[in-house]
């Protein structure tokens, strides 16, 4: 009986001696890398030159500060963690490769966000409906396109989706594929992958793209949209937004110095129609699709 009781007494000591020993690190070892992870990010965030030059406005406390307040922390404790998590150097060295893995795939992802940006900023939106769609409440729009190709390149076709836990649409997805005829008069097509669009409750980018490497094809066609429904007596609830279709290698410039130059003649009322402006052929045939 004393045995047990000793043991008890022992078991409660070490118990209480490790919840002490845990107090004194304030922070568990996930929101310690969490806060390193703030930390360092906004060391870089007062680095960069538009932070600098705000002259008054630039106050590095406000940014650590709101750190502190977020993890429920003041500096001299946040020093404690430090000084209880640097005791065991493995420890510490593990927690900082989470930390300098997160910020480098943060990094990457920026890249990749701000490239695509660029992208899409400096080329033609070849799709020509609207760009936010909500299909709801029996209203079942047509998300098809045909567009004339010349152009070589690789052509996405993308959009943002966002598909509502009670929408009824069986087995909704991105379709495209570039099409022609044959001497025959029979269909050929050279199918993109199709996408499934899969219910959530945030937006989703869905996207499918396909290089253009065979001038025989006349057309991109496809769905932003397509579904498996026999009849139109169900309920659709999604939302679109930022609905595109482009080739890099058409970009807005194509038009080149010389149609600007026309087109602020036309503007002052120096060209009499409009057709007198030098245009590609190709911009030609996106007009002609807005006519339709």
């Amino acid at each position: 009986m004393n045995k047990q009781f000793i043991f008890l007494l022992l078991a409660t000591l070490l118990l209480f001696s490790c919840k002490k020993e845990e107090e004194k690190t304030y922070l568990s070892k996930d929101d310690f890398t969490r806060m390193l992870f703030d930390i360092h990010l906004a060391d870089g965030i007062l680095t960069t030159k538009n932070i600098v030059s705000r002259g008054k406005e630039y106050k590095p406390s406000f940014y650590y500060n709101s750190i502190y307040k977020k993890y429920n922390i003041t500096p001299s404790q946040f020093d404690s963690c430090v000084a209880f998590y640097t005791q065991n150097s493995a420890l510490y060295e593990k927690i900082y490769e989470k930390v300098i893995d997160s910020l480098n795939r943060m990094e990457t992802q920026y890249r990749m966000a701000l490239k695509d940006s660029l992208v899409v900023r400096d080329t033609v939106n070849l799709w020509k409906g609207k760009r936010k769609i909500f299909l709801a409440r029996g209203r079942h729009e047509d998300l098809s396109f045909s567009i004339p190709v010349t152009e070589a390149g690789i052509y996405t076709v993308r959009a943002k989706i966002k598909r509502f836990k009670d929408d009824q649409t069986k087995k909704p997805f991105l379709k495209a594929y570039f099409w022609r005829e044959d001497s025959t008069q029979q269909e050929q097509r050279i199918n993109f992958d199709s996408i499934a669009i899969n219910r959530s409750e945030e937006f989703v980018r869905y996207e499918t793209q396909l290089e253009y490497s065979d001038t025989l094809y006349k057309e991109l066609r496809g769905h932003i949209i397509a579904w498996e429904n026999v009849d139109s007596n169900f309920t659709q609830r999604i939302q679109l937004r930022d609905i595109m279709i482009f080739n890099p290698q058409i970009k807005r410039d194509s038009l080149g110095l010389d149609s600007i130059v026309r087109m602020q003649r036309f503007n002052k009322g120096e060209l009499d129609r409009y057709e007198d402006i030098d245009r590609p052929k190709r911009f030609r045939d996106i007009e002609k699709l807005d006519e339709k």
